[in-house]
């Protein structure tokens, strides 16, 4: 080797050092569940109960905001998840409710979304640890704790079935009660607006977190069936399901959802679209009659039909 291409490896060596180290630091900062997890993992007897953290992998400068719109997102959808329990217990708990299916969705509610409330719980939580800031020296990026993957797992977490499209909304002995329809729609109320902040964080151009976005996904698909479901419920009842009132205490957690515009005072508001999807029905009297979905200005909604995860995250392979 000449003396001239010495001179240049031995210049090249520190850099190709410098990318080694920091290719290595952060596979270890990121290392964790294999590529195939997703959210919705369940319990697999046999398998390791291994929790891994994941993270998200930006420039310094974006790093306060992504953050800000992991808070705000975490804070308004457990709360509202929260809301949609206190909603289903409520439900069980009335000796009026009576079609079987819905008071299987609600049994599936109460069960599912407080296992998502738990891995909300763990997102927030990652959010208080310190993001490491790796310097390449012409580049730095940070690093985020994230999540945890792997909760289905260590908690033996095995999802509720929710009654599919041939499911009997009422039979014999159980009709479709007044009560049936309250509930369905102010759960389809309360699920629209869980799909109002899920696409509203995908449109959010600081909503980076790749285990949110995965969870986004389970929450629209989900709750887009269970709409459908609760509709059907509707159109069995007997009665006059236009002429069934639903009181804006009985839609709970919508206070919450602070994230792209959604305010407190959204737990008594009732969108012409949401009268549409439970047959017409007028808004109560103490209740204003538009929603931010209702609204052409409304945030970060619109432009898809169903959310898409993010990108720059270190972890998820999917």
């Amino acid at each position: 080797m000449s003396s001239t291409n010495r001179t240049r490896a031995s210049k090249c060596l520190p850099l190709r050092l410098t990318l080694a180290a920091a290719v290595a630091e952060t596979a270890l900062l990121t290392a964790g569940s294999p590529a195939w997890a997703m959210v919705g993992e369940q319990y697999e007897p046999g398998a390791s109960p291994v929790a891994t953290t994941s993270y998200s992998v930006m420039s310094p400068e974006v790093l306060a905001a992504a953050v800000k719109a992991d808070r705000d997102y975490v804070t308004g959808m457990r709360a509202h998840h929260a809301g949609a329990l206190s909603m289903s217990e409520e439900y069980l708990a009335d000796p009026n409710a009576s079609s079987p299916a819905l008071r299987e969705l609600a049994q599936a509610i109460v069960h599912n979304q407080r296992f998502e409330i738990g891995l909300l719980d763990e997102v927030a939580r990652n959010l208080d640890r310190p993001a490491r800031v790796v310097n390449l020296g012409f580049a730095r990026f940070a690093v985020q704790p994230a999540a945890t993957e792997g909760l289905g797992q260590r908690d033996r977490f095995m999802k509720y079935p929710v009654p599919g499209p041939l499911a009997a909304v009422f039979s014999k002995g159980a009709p479709v009660t007044e009560r049936d329809v309250q509930f369905a729609k102010a759960m389809t109320i309360h699920h629209q607006g869980a799909l109002d902040m899920a696409r509203a964080y995908q449109a959010d151009r600081n909503g980076r977190n790749t285990f949110l976005g995965l969870l986004n996904v389970d929450i629209v698909t989900d709750q887009t069936q269970e709409i459908a479901l609760m509709r059907r419920a509707i159109a069995a009842y007997a009665g006059d399901a236009n002429a069934v009132q639903v009181p804006a205490s009985m839609v709970h957690g919508m206070e919450g959802m602070s994230h792209a515009g959604h305010g407190a005072a959204a737990s008594t508001q009732v969108s012409a679209a949401d009268a549409h999807a439970v047959h017409g029905v007028a808004a109560p009297a103490a209740a204003p009659a538009q929603h931010p979905a209702a609204s052409a200005g409304h945030a970060g909604h619109g432009a898809a039909s169903a959310p898409r995860a993010q990108g720059g995250h270190a972890h998820h392979g999917h």
